[in-house]
Formats: structure tokens, sequence, C-alpha cells
């Protein structure tokens, strides 16, 4: 599987920063933020989660057979911050579905700013993406939530992410392709930055660029 390298695009503090994201992979982000706290609750597909939010956690994309993808349950106390951190595992999800559909998919536009639209759809133009699927395991852990240290009001989300048991393969004939990226690279911190709009829903408007393990020690992988 390739390390994570970029196909999101970043609008980090107001500059405009395309960071790509291989297929098999997912937003960029920073190492240091400190986890919420949480009280465990059942949501309605039925997975144990933590927050005071009543519903489905998030929705998982329809993947084939031979993709397994590993969301964490986790959801913070706040009813806000679970609200963003939802919208944040929904984006992800949907990105990296678009990913294994050669970036054909467009159910992420939903979950980002007017602004991250257009260059989101430029990264899934990369051929790098046109060309290729994936198959094996996608995982997403030790996800975090913190406001923002620059932008009054925006909350920055971010989780371990996890692409050493998948492969990326070529999208017409399924055949496996070669891993030539380092072994600490399918280790990554990803963050976003999301933001509520005026009607009260969060949206995804930036990527912060990826931190890879050993920098990211706490996505050490098992």
């Amino acid at each position: 599987m390739k390390a994570v390298t970029g196909a999101v695009a970043g609008f980090a503090v107001g500059v405009a920063a395309l960071i790509a994201v291989t297929a098999c992979s997912s937003s960029p982000s920073a190492s240091m933020l400190t986890p919420a706290g949480g009280s465990s609750a059942t949501v309605a597909n039925g997975q144990s989660s933590a927050g005071g939010v009543v519903g489905v956690a998030y929705v998982m994309p329809p993947f084939g057979a031979n993709v397994h993808i590993e969301m964490t349950s986790w959801l913070p106390s706040s009813t806000a911050q679970a609200q963003a951190v939802i919208t944040d595992k929904d984006y992800e999800l949907a990105y990296l579905y678009s990913e294994y559909r050669g970036g054909q998919d467009q159910s992420w536009v939903s979950y980002v700013s007017s602004m991250m639209q257009s260059a989101v759809q430029q990264s899934l133009r990369a051929t790098d993406v046109t060309t290729e699927s994936f198959t094996g395991t996608i995982s997403y852990f030790d996800m975090r939530v913190i406001p923002d240290p620059l932008v009054h009001g925006d909350l920055d989300v971010s989780s371990c992410f996890d692409n050493a048991g998948s492969s990326n393969t070529n999208l017409s004939t399924g055949a496996v392709l070669p891993d030539t990226s380092p072994a600490d690279s399918h280790y990554v911190r990803i963050t976003d930055e999301l933001r509520e709009d005026s009607a009260g829903q969060w949206q995804v408007i930036s990527s912060l660029p990826a931190v890879s393990y050993p920098r990211a020690e706490e996505c050490r992988p098992s």
C-alpha cells in the first residue's frame, strides 16, 4: 500500500495548500492534539460510541467485500464536538471511497466547504487516483478533537490512520501494484479543520499535513 502522500486539498489558516493523498489514504494532519472525554452510548447502527449524540455515528460507504475499513467508534462528550467528529468521520470515509472508485464518487462533497470542493475535486483527478483502487484493511484509531488554536470557533479533528494492511491495485485489472513506500509511512496522524456554517452544520474547511510515525508516536503500529 502506498504511503499517505496527498489527495486532499488543504486551506490551512487561509493559505491554499494542495495535499495529495493516494488511493488507500486520507486527509492530512497535525500530531499534538489532546483528546476530549466521553461516555459510552449505543447508536442507531448498533456500534458502541462515546458522547451525547443519538443516531448513526458515521456513514460507511458500500466498499466491496475485498475491503475492510475499521473506523473508531469514539465520540467526545460535548454535543457540538461530537457533531463535528461525525462529520469528519463521514468525510474521511467518503473521500476514501472516492479513491476506491478511482475518484468517481462524489459523496464527499456534502461534508466540505465550497472553498475546498474544487481543490479536492482536482486532487481526485490525479493519475494515481483515477487509475488505481485498493484492497485490504485500513484503520482509523486514537481520534481526538481540540479547538483550533488560530481560528476561534473552529475544531481540529485528528486520528491515526493505518493502511499497512492494504494494497493498491490497478483499477481496470485488479492487479496488485508494488509497494515501494517506507514502512513507517503507512502509520500517520491526519487532521482536518472544521467550521460550523450559518445553518449549524459542520464542514471540513482544511486538511493539515500528515505526520508519520515515529513523529506521531501514538500511531505506533501494533
